[in-house]
């Protein structure tokens, strides 16, 4: 498989969510505001684990589309970093590059 099919480019955006908010790191996540920490924390587990778990593509993009759907309307509060690969993720969800 290439390594920038668009399986693999959602992957690798979701992973760098991941890494940088690291979910079994409670400090970081109590670190971003409350309303963030309450609407990613659950879906951001699930897709870390998913990606831990390699599961099937499918079932992958169900749940990081669960996590931009929750992640949706506290976009903007969320500190800049996190913002734009929030942004990156949902561009390469859509199959779009991300500028």
């Amino acid at each position: 498989m290439p390594s920038h099919s668009a399986p693999q480019v959602v992957r690798e955006a979701a992973r760098r969510i991941v890494d940088l908010v690291p979910t079994e790191d409670d400090v970081h996540l109590d670190s971003l505001p409350d309303e963030v920490e309450t609407s990613i924390a659950v879906p951001l587990t699930e897709v870390a684990r998913m990606l831990e778990e390699r599961t099937s593509d499918k079932e992958f993009r169900g749940g990081v589309r669960l996590l931009l759907e929750a992640g949706a309307e506290v976009v903007p509060r969320m500190p800049g970093e996190l913002r734009h690969l929030f942004e990156e993720l949902r561009f390469a969800v859509r199959g779009v590059a991300a500028r």
